[in-house]
């Protein structure tokens, strides 16, 4: 665990870490990174360059802007079959994905086979490599983890089977399309809004509830929110520690993190189901006084936040239609955006109790 006392906002750090070669080797110069909260300037620096590497923050910068097109397209009246590789169907908003899939895909006349991994990444390997070999036109794949993925990647290509990414995607390689979540501006969205909820109030103690281990989404969500509470100077992040963005893995993560730490104040969930694992430790441990946030926007963050028993969410936007739609129009010819990124509401507890917001899923 660690206590961090956060400062003011970052002026340059990323230059100063490029020209120094690095975090670690790289001292910064802490009054002009963080002249409010000098001692937080290396953590600063550290936070602005590995966003700044982060393929969810490069992709909101040219959503909609880099276009290309199929250089072999289909023609405008040939059949097209499509596999839609999804990691697994054990959480909501994949079930949500998987209907907006198949809905698009009958709204475009094309065929779609949808093939769930359950949360195997070994599985979706292979269910990727049977869709080439059973002549899909194209594949969407919605990975729970894209490591491992560039070799049957380079596979397709070299049949010339279009793929394209929905939710979570690569650098490095190169799809038809990427329609991606916008990680790192939902870590932003929520970051900002916290801060101002708190005003000037001090040293309010924090809890991060991350996601997936190394994953890029988490690093995106959880480091662009940890920047938003430093820059204020009013926040102590007292510990950190991942949920799988699981409901039962953060439940467990959220209740060590209590015992250990009897004046918490505040815990973020790098998505909803982490959200409501630590508030349901946070019940079972019999406190009060403890504020959640999370991101997703799911119909049982909805419910507590009409019970007043969490602060806010952001509405976390499907991607699977989109990604099924632009893959479509690549393989006939058209251009298609190489990155769209779409972010969703903040939702409030006002908000949930108003109806004027519906749920995500």
């Amino acid at each position: 665990m660690r206590s961090i006392r956060y400062g003011a906002a970052v002026l340059a750090a990323t230059a100063l870490l490029t020209a120094c070669g690095g975090t670690e080797a790289t001292q910064v110069d802490a009054q002009a990174v963080s002249p409010g909260c000098p001692e937080n300037a290396q953590r600063i620096a550290e936070l602005q360059d590995t966003l700044s590497k982060n393929l969810y923050g490069i992709a909101a910068a040219d959503s909609g802007k880099t276009q290309h097109s199929d250089p072999e397209p289909l023609g405008a009246g040939a059949p097209i079959k499509l596999t839609f590789s999804i990691e697994g169907l054990s959480h909501p908003f994949l079930v949500r994905q998987q209907q907006l899939a198949t809905e698009k895909a009958a709204e475009l006349g094309v065929q779609l086979d949808v093939v769930s991994a359950n949360d195997d990444v070994n599985k979706q390997f292979n269910d990727i490599q049977n869709a080439i070999a059973a002549g899909s036109n194209g594949i969407v794949m919605m990975p729970a983890n894209t490591q491992g993925l560039t070799a049957v990647l380079q596979q397709a290509q070299e049949r010339n089977i279009a793929y394209s990414f929905s939710q979570k995607g690569m650098l490095g390689v190169q799809p038809a399309t990427q329609a991606l979540a916008p990680y790192a501006l939902e870590g932003t969205r929520l970051g900002e809004w916290v801060v101002a909820h708190y005003g000037d109030q001090q040293d309010v103690k924090v809890a991060l509830i991350s996601g997936i281990t190394g994953d890029q989404s988490s690093v995106a969500r959880t480091g662009s929110f940890e920047l938003e509470l430093l820059k204020s100077c009013n926040f102590d992040i007292v510990a950190e520690q991942p949920g799988q963005y699981r409901r039962d893995a953060s439940a467990k993560a959220a209740e060590s993190i209590l015992a250990a730490n009897p004046d918490l104040q505040l815990v973020f969930g790098a998505n909803d189901e982490g959200a409501l694992g630590a508030l349901a430790a946070i019940e079972a441990s019999g406190r009060t006084g403890i504020d959640v946030v999370g991101i997703d926007g799911q119909k049982e963050m909805f419910d507590a936040l009409k019970a007043g028993k969490a602060l806010a969410t952001v509405k976390h936007l499907p991607t699977a239609d989109k990604a099924v739609e632009e893959t479509v129009r690549y393989l006939r010819g058209e251009p298609v955006p190489q990155y769209v990124v779409t972010l969703g509401d903040l939702v409030t507890a006002e908000d949930a109790r108003s109806g004027s917001v519906e749920p995500a899923f």
